[in-house]
């Protein structure tokens, strides 16, 4: 209510200095009690908006949401001017405070009353204004310009349309035109990240205060990204910068968070390994830049580096398995290569994370040093929100199938084909397993009209997983929280009980002190997993033999021999019958405080620390093992990553002149330790015992321990001059334990600069449809230290399988001393344009980059006379990767009820070998080539099929045609020379957005093509080529059978000593097996519709919707066997098509 006035106030007996004590009690309460989070007094948040607005009508607004009354009469309210206010969730001193700023007026607050008076001015102010009126005299213009929470926005940059008044905001958010004739004015205010604000002023004579309050923009080219200790906007970045938002992630049903990054942003290749749940997913930015030649010695394949709420992820990308199960491959794609696991990420819940950003030039990776060589990736979880307390609940259920089977031949089929290898030798099947060369029992003994989809049967099953996350969040302006736990399940498609499955619990505190100046946010991530998996069966039972006997017999005991046929190798169902059961346990803690020194300067640190643990048993149970020759045995194998991470930084921001500086100075020091063990036991006499080491009558164990050091100094400057020009500098000097005494630290930098050109003048008159256009560019150095720990010193390995001696096990010398090597050195250079068009909502952006690592670290090889392989030095050769990135969105339609937005984004990466010394007449001359790709592969110059012999012919060094093709490389008097190589020609992904009313549909599509291993890489293997193997129905009618024929596939071999064998092993190494892979798919679906409010209200819920989210739809390809993002080998785990039905309330 009001209470009015005639003539004078009444106030109230008043304790404010009281009241302000128990505010301040109040504050604290509520940051060690989370839940209770409404306040007292200046703890109540205010949300107002409204424009040319009397003020008893906001008075009304803020007596309705927080119960104070204003007490103000009615001949002071008639000289109050229009308020023109838009705050969200503020606190009420500092809405008051926007409020009055520009009033004749001043207030008071008491208990729950808020007095409203005059303002005193002096006889001198009331002559002044007097005269500025009659003599038409200039005045000043007071503006502050802060966020919707009230924070001061430093830099940010104030002027009068039209004018030549124009300057930034101070340390304190202030800013000052002096002498401004009077007239009207349109002042424009703006600032990084934010959307920008016109509003008409006029100048009569008075000094204007105002108050500015901005919002968080929506344009694109204004989101915030997050970077390197840090956030910018894309407006004003120098880096290559990608980020990918949580309304991107959470439209994908997947599991593994890196999984929803596939073909999301240029540069970044993602590449599942396999279908299983939990597998490893394979991470590489703008290509390889390493030789890794030895991958004992160097780290594999180049990856980025993992950071968690700033701190470096323990295991990174390395696999947390060790035991050999369903889920361990060995994958080979698009130049990536690493061998498959149980991936550490699995334990990150998507629908905790709030961003993830990747990090691709110097400029964005130079100040982690040489922790980001190869990039980084920077996930951002979810924060809490202040306002009032929320539960949110999703719950969904989706079902998962091989999305692309590949069709093997039925039994007629497959027994014709079998006829014809033996026709094509000349000669006749036997039922004599004593006659070598001509038994097949598949032929002669099994059923001839038995069928069994062997495919089907093992990974042919659609699994119904389950998945839900519920999330409790809330706080006011000095504390939030979130509360997050989740659980999913995920089946594996074989028969049998094997799953994955995995709990979740996110929190996120961040708190203020009441005034401002310090600043406390704890992350805790944590996450067990549980994997139990079949133990691995190779993938070649889905080339059983379709008449393949019963492997079962009715009462579901393992059958071990048909009418005298050994079905040992045959039996798929004792796989099932060994599982391997892994329980990885992860726990990240991140703490980020900071203190306000000044204005404008601030100290803080980063304190953080990763671990992942895991547990693993394998079991093979002499039941599930041939009787006559069964030892039940079991294995036993840990792995711990531990990562200590502690930063102290200091932050100083201020506006000089027409522009910005910002300057960061801090440290590292990181630990990273790794142990492992691995014990594996023998001669159970029960298989009872084998969950336990103790049982077993023979041991061998091994085990693993490396300590890890990094320290840093780094710093950077940024300066960003009249909005229009940046320049931004970094500087690094790094330690890594990885190299000996005296070649431990190293320096590197980089310099980045960005140009708006749009903002000048004679750009804006020349290009007026131009909305935006930058030219920014970046150059720097880091360091590699990607070796394993302690290569050079002299290291002993004990023998595993050799006694003890007095407690003691023998060791051998398996690496030799050398204190002389040091950093890999890469040099980065980036440029790009952007442009924006149609007010920005058409935005592009075209870069050109070039890495070269020289210095690189390999393993010489060494004469076999000194007991060693190799020894790891540094050697003078260098790798180029080189390309461009190429990125548009768009905004096509936006409309009340409907709105279309467009992403895309396109790669094309060149890896190149620029310079080896001497490589000729080194070891790796079969393995690069200068002025190749380092991925590339020596074989066979693959011609045809000769149509008289019906054997394949290839190309000798000499061009010359033959069908014995010599191994060995020209300079060792072979025929193999460079065929192909594993690169990605080119790859990215384009999306689209739709909303119409309460429905919104997305679809996102993917795409790549390469040089890969075609079907025939697994046809023409060893395994395959001539045994009992079901093929491809590719295969038919496409194989030579008589002289004339002209057909792609030679001859048939009915065993190993045919002719057509051992060409058809000469054709497996050679070009034949190689071709372009090329494919689009529909990566994502996400249809989903938000039911009404009114249905809502009458059940009490804020918000719900009804989603369908689906995963791999449709793939269309030149590709024939297979799946493309798994080339060459069809006897994978097939990648899964997901396809999940969903439900999430908001109360």
């Amino acid at each position: 209510m009001y209470k009015f006035y005639p003539k004078i106030f009444v106030q109230p007996h008043g304790c404010i200095s009281k009241l302000l004590l128990v505010m301040k009690l109040t504050t604290l309460l509520i940051a060690i009690a989370i839940l209770q989070v409404s306040a007292a007094t200046y703890g109540q948040k205010v949300t107002i908006s409204v424009k040319n607005a009397s003020l008893l009508t906001v008075f009304d607004d803020i007596k309705a949401q927080t119960g104070y009354d204003f007490m103000i009469s009615t001949t002071i309210l008639k000289s109050a001017n229009k308020v023109s206010i838009t705050v969200k969730n503020a606190e009420l001193e500092d809405v008051l405070k926007q409020l009055f700023h520009d009033q004749p007026l001043t207030y008071e607050v008491d208990n729950k009353s808020i007095l409203v008076k005059q303002k005193e001015t002096s006889l001198l102010t009331n002559l002044k204004d007097k005269a500025s009126k009659v003599f038409n005299l200039p005045a000043d213009i007071l503006v502050k310009v802060t966020d919707s929470l009230g924070q001061p926005l430093v830099g940010a940059s104030v002027s009068l349309k039209g004018t030549r008044y124009n300057a930034l905001t101070d340390n304190k958010g202030d800013f000052y035109l002096p002498a401004v004739p009077q007239g009207k004015y349109t002042l424009i205010v703006s600032y990084i990240g934010y959307a920008k604000s016109e509003s008409n002023i006029v100048i009569d004579g008075k000094t204007l205060n105002l108050t500015v309050v901005l919002h968080t923009s929506t344009s694109a080219l204004d989101q915030v990204q997050i970077i390197a200790y840090g956030s910018e906007s894309k407006r004003f970045s120098v880096g290559a910068v990608t980020t990918v938002s949580a309304d991107v992630i959470e439209k994908q049903p997947v599991t593994n968070p890196l999984t929803a990054l596939q073909g999301q942003v240029p540069g970044l290749a993602i590449n599942s390994t396999t279908g299983t749940p939990g597998s490893q997913v394979l991470v590489q930015i703008r290509g390889q830049n390493t030789l890794n030649p030895n991958t004992s010695l160097n780290k594999g394949y180049d990856q980025p580096l993992f950071i968690i709420d700033g701190v470096p992820f323990a295991p990174q990308n390395n696999v947390v398995s060790q035991l050999y199960s369903v889920a361990n491959v060995l994958p080979s794609s698009g130049g990536i290569s690493q061998t498959g696991g149980i991936s550490p990420f699995n334990n990150i819940n998507p629908n905790d994370i709030e961003s993830i950003s990747i990090l691709r030039d110097a400029d964005a990776t130079s100040i982690y040093g040489t922790q980001g060589s190869n990039g980084v990736i920077i996930i951002t979880t979810k924060k809490g929100k202040s306002g009032k307390t929320t539960f949110d609940l999703n719950v969904n259920s989706s079902f998962n199938s091989a999305a692309r089977p590949v069709q093997l031949l039925n039994t007629q089929q497959y027994l014709q084909y079998r006829k014809d290898q033996y026709t094509a030798d000349g000669a006749t099947p036997s039922s004599d397993p004593n006659n070598f060369l001509a038994y097949a029992p598949d032929l002669t003994i099994y059923d001839q009209n038995k069928y069994t989809n062997w495919q089907k049967l093992i990974y042919g099953k659609t699994t119904n997983n389950t998945d839900i996350h519920a999330s409790l969040s809330g706080g006011n302006a000095n504390t939030t929280f979130i509360i997050s736990p989740g659980y999913t399940r995920s089946d594996y498609n074989f028969p049998g009980n094997f799953a994955d499955q995995r709990m979740t619990l996110h929190s996120a505190l961040h708190s203020n002190s009441v005034d401002k100046r310090f600043t406390i946010d704890l992350v805790t991530d944590y996450g067990y997993d549980q994997n139990n998996a079949p133990a691995s069966f190779g993938g070649q039972d889905i080339l059983l033999a379709p008449n393949l006997p019963n492997l079962l017999d009715p009462a579901g005991n393992l059958v071990w021999n048909y009418k005298g046929v050994d079905l040992s190798s045959y039996q798929f169902y004792s796989a099932l019958k060994q599982p391997t059961e892994l329980q990885n346990y992860n726990l990240n803690l991140s703490l980020n405080l900071s203190y306000k020194i000044l204005e404008g300067l601030t100290i803080g640190a980063n304190l953080g620390y990763s671990r992942n643990t895991s547990s693993e048993n394998s079991q093979d149970p002499a039941s599930a093992q041939n009787p006559a020759y069964a030892d039940a045995n079991a294995s036993f194998a840990t792995n711990n990553y531990q990562t200590i991470n502690i930063e102290p930084q200091l932050n100083y921001t201020k506006a000089i002149g027409r522009g910005v500086l910002t300057a960061l100075l801090g440290s590292t020091y990181k630990k990273n330790t790794n142990n492992s063990t691995n014990n594996s036991g023998y001669g159970y006499t029960n298989d009872n015992l084998l969950g336990s080491i103790l049982g077993a009558a023979t041991v061998y164990d091994s085990d693993n321990s490396s300590i890890y050091r990094y320290s840093a100094a780094f710093a950077r400057l940024r300066y960003i001059y009249d909005q229009k020009y940046i320049i931004q500098a970094t500087g690094n000097r790094d330690g890594s334990s990885n190299f000996g005494p005296g070649l431990q630290f190293g320096n590197f930098g980089s310099i980045g600069a960005g140009w708006i050109f749009s903002g000048e003048k004679a750009v804006k008159d020349a290009l007026p449809f131009l909305s935006y256009g930058k030219l920014s560019g970046s150059y720097g150095t880091t360091g590699s230290d990607g070796i394993q720990a302690y290569q050079y010193q002299a290291l002993y390995q004990p023998f595993s399988s050799s006694p003890a001696f007095q407690g003691t096990k023998q060791s051998y010398p398996y690496n030799l001393y050398n204190p002389d090597y040091s950093w890999a050195t890469k040099k980065s250079l980036n440029v790009a344009l952007d442009f924006g068009f149609f007010n920005n909502r058409l935005l592009l952006n075209a870069t050109y980059y070039r890495d070269r690592e020289g210095n690189q670290l390999v393993g010489y090889q060494l004469p076999v006379q000194t007991g060693f392989t190799t020894v790891l030095g540094n050697l003078n050769a260098t790798v180029q990767n080189k390309g461009f990135e190429f990125s548009a969105t768009s905004s096509n339609i936006k409309a009340r009820d409907f709105t279309w937005t467009t992403n895309f984004n396109l790669t094309f990466n060149r890896n190149k070998l620029l310079a080896f010394p001497n490589l000729a007449s080194s070891s790796y001359a079969q393995q690069y080539v200068i002025g190749q790709p380092t991925s590339i592969i020596f074989g066979y110059r693959y011609k045809d099929v000769n149509p008289t012999t019906g054997l394949f012919e290839f190309y000798d060094k000499n061009g010359n045609v033959t069908s014995n093709p010599t191994s060995g490389t020209a300079a060792q008097g072979g025929d193999e020379v460079p065929i192909a190589n594993r690169e990605v020609d080119f790859m990215g992904g384009f999306g689209n957005n739709f909303s119409y009313k309460r429905f919104s549909l997305y679809i996102f599509c993917q795409f790549s093509r390469q040089n890969a291993p075609n079907y025939l890489s697994e046809a023409y293997t060893f395994n395959s080529l001539a045994l009992t193997a079901n093929k491809p129905t590719a295969v038919l009618n496409n194989y030579w059978k008589n002289p004339g024929d002209n057909v792609p596939l030679q001859r048939l071999a009915s065993s190993f000593f045919s002719p057509a064998f051992t060409s058809g092993l000469d054709f497996d190494q050679s070009s034949g097996v190689y071709s372009t892979d090329t494919y689009l798919r529909m990566k994502t679906v996400a249809l989903s519709y938000a039911l009404p409010d009114a249905l809502l209200t009458k059940v009490h819920i804020r918000g719900a919707s009804v989603y369908l989210n689906a995963q791999n739809l449709l793939t269309l390809t030149n590709y024939k066997v297979g799946d493309p993002e798994e080339p060459g080998n069809y006897t994978l785990v097939p990648i899964q098509r997901i396809i999940a039905f969903g439900l999430n309330l908001h109360f």
